[in-house]
This record gives C-alpha cells, sequence and structure tokens, in this order.
C-alpha cells in the first residue's frame, strides 16, 4: 500500500492511500521476502487488513499515486533513505510504469527532492509518535508529517 500526505505551509492539505494488489507486485518481477512476510504476520489484524481492502493493480496504484503527487517535483520525504522512496522507485522500475515517461525524467520527484525523516529525528533528538493503526500506510503517513511539521516549523 502507498499512504502519503501533502503538507502546505506546515499544514496537512490533502492525504492519499492506495492498496496494491500483491500479485501483480510479483509479475512484473517483485518478490515478498520471507522476514518481511513473518514480520507481518506479527502485526496486528487491523494492520493486515487495511492493505487487503480494494487492492488494485501496481501499475494503477502507481499513476494514482503520481496523479496525487503532481508533475512539478517537490519534497517527498521517507521514513528511511532507503526504505519509502526506493520501494516506490523500484516498483516504477520493474513495472515498466517509467518505460511511459519522458527521457529524463524517470521519477516525478528530481533526486535532490528526495529526503529522509528517520535522518532528521536521529540528528534532533526526537521519536515518532504513531497514532492510529501502527503499519497502515495513512495512519503512519499521518503520524509522519505530524512529526516532520514539529520539526521543521520555525520557533
Amino acid at each position: 500500500s502507498v499512504g502519503a500526505v501533502a503538507i502546505e505551509n506546515y499544514e496537512t492539505v490533502d492525504e492519499f492511500v492506495v492498496n496494491v494488489c500483491a500479485k501483480t507486485c510479483e509479475e512484473v518481477g517483485l518478490h515478498k521476502d520471507q522476514e518481511t512476510m513473518e514480520w507481518w504476520d506479527r502485526q496486528s489484524i487491523e494492520a493486515r487488513q487495511a492493505w487487503l481492502k480494494n487492492p488494485v493493480p501496481l501499475t494503477e496504484a502507481l499513476d494514482k499515486f503520481t496523479l496525487w503527487y503532481g508533475n512539478e517535483s517537490v519534497p517527498i520525504w521517507g521514513f528511511g533513505a532507503n526504505f519509502d522512496v526506493v520501494i516506490l522507485e523500484n516498483a516504477m522500475t520493474y513495472s515498466g510504469w517509467i518505460d511511459n515517461r519522458p527521457r529524463g525524467h524517470i521519477f516525478p520527484w528530481n533526486f535532490w527532492d528526495v529526503s529522509c525523516l528517520r535522518t532528521l529525528m536521529n540528528v534532533s533528538g526526537k521519536r515518532l509518535i504513531k497514532t492510529g493503526v501502527n503499519h497502515n500506510a495513512l495512519d503512519d503517513a499521518r503520524s509522519e508529517a505530524k512529526l516532520l511539521v514539529e520539526l521543521l516549523r520555525p520557533e
């Protein structure tokens, strides 16, 4: 699943969520990591059921997300320098989604607009306080956006 929150002027202005059909991910060559599957088995029933609601094919999910994100590269934050955004980029690459992009503009964002909330947390000494269902894509995005605003808002 993909969950995201748009922030402008230190306020949430929009939210996005879409669930992805796992079979379509496997069909394009993405794989299930056994340790990750075992980790998911230990998560709450609410978290496990959340990403099963109304899943769409991978390319449709990517189309919906990039339509929501927009045509102009704006900062995109992930929870880990090598996690959220990298997963999206790998999905775009493996699915052939990027084959339909104009040359020189592979992903919807420029590489210099990719930032890491976990790094910012480590530097600031702040910790993420989760609200909602832990590991639900949209609830996690909301919690992360709240912390990001707290960290970036001028005093």
